[in-house]
């Protein structure tokens, strides 16, 4: 019998007709089910993988733009940011622009980093700034009480900023050690917080500061009793009690040792604005004069 053709014919206009599966197989018998099921499943396999991928490459650029906007907004906050922007952008529109270049103009990225460091609440690097400008502590002394008036928690920051040097023994304060360094920032401060006259402390920093001045005491009756302490160890406890408060520990013998040890006359400014130590010592004056 011969082989009948068939012709399928689309009319104009109309969609054609719905291939087979055997059709797209280019098999008339169909073809394998389970194969084509395999494949999809390699295929979801590679789609999964490549979308957790996809996922994590986003989050890590969502955490790198969070990032970014969260200094911008640090930047923003600062006051002395502001005031660095006007100041360049009325200098470029200036026509005596040109002159002040060829001039040497006074710094005052110092200024502004560190009303920003006190700003933030950055104990670590206003310690750190301190140390890089240890050569010129008249300025420090000039800068620093000013702009720690500007941090939302002054007393706190100075805390912070000390850190825990004082339990180490005198020993390892040698004249080689990179610790010496950072010990003399943290007396700094101190002396730098009595001259803010910032007296505003939250209970849980109060707390903390006697805590400390207490370590330090026993530290220095282990090591020979406070009358024998060395004029760094000395300076040092003495403003933090000047700065924070004198826990009932402490005897009057303590504090007249420790301001007799500590070279008061470099300190006095400092030691004079301290109501704790006037109110302790009444006769503090008289014997800062004596000095």
């Amino acid at each position: 019998m011969a082989k009948t053709s068939m012709t399928l014919t689309v009319k104009e206009g109309q969609p054609p007709p719905p291939l087979c599966a055997a059709a797209v197989s280019g098999e008339s018998g169909g073809g394998d089910p389970m194969r084509s099921v395999n494949e999809l499943r390699n295929l979801s396999t590679v789609l999964h993988a490549f979308r957790r991928r996809w996922d994590e490459l986003q989050k890590h650029l969502d955490f790198i733009q969070d990032a970014i906007a969260s200094r911008s907004r640090e930047l923003d906050a600062s006051p002395q940011h502001h005031q660095a922007l006007a100041s360049n952008t009325l200098e470029t529109s200036s026509p005596e622009s040109a002159d002040l270049h060829s001039e040497p103009m006074p710094a005052q990225t110092s200024v502004s980093e560190l009303g920003f460091l006190c700003g933030m609440m950055r104990s670590r690097g206003l310690r750190k700034y301190i140390i890089s400008h240890l050569s010129d502590v008249a300025k420090l002394r000039e800068e620093v009480p000013a702009a720690l008036k500007g941090a939302p928690k002054p007393a706190k920051l100075v805390l912070e900023c000390i850190g825990r040097f004082f339990l180490q023994g005198s020993k390892a304060f040698g004249k080689a050690t990179h610790m010496v360094p950072s010990r003399q920032a943290s007396l700094l401060i101190l002396e730098f917080f009595l001259l803010s006259d910032c007296t505003e402390m939250e209970p849980s920093v109060k707390e903390e500061a006697d805590l400390a001045a207490v370590t330090w005491r026993k530290r220095l009756i282990n090591e020979g009793g406070v009358s024998n302490a060395s004029d760094i160890d000395a300076r040092g406890l003495l403003l933090l009690v000047a700065s924070f408060g004198i826990p009932a520990l402490f005897r009057n013998e303590d504090l007249r040792n420790l301001i007799r040890l500590s070279c008061p006359k470099e300190i006095s400014d400092a030691l004079r604005r301290s109501r704790f130590l006037l109110a302790r010592v009444p006769e503090l004056k008289g014997l800062l004069s004596s000095y």
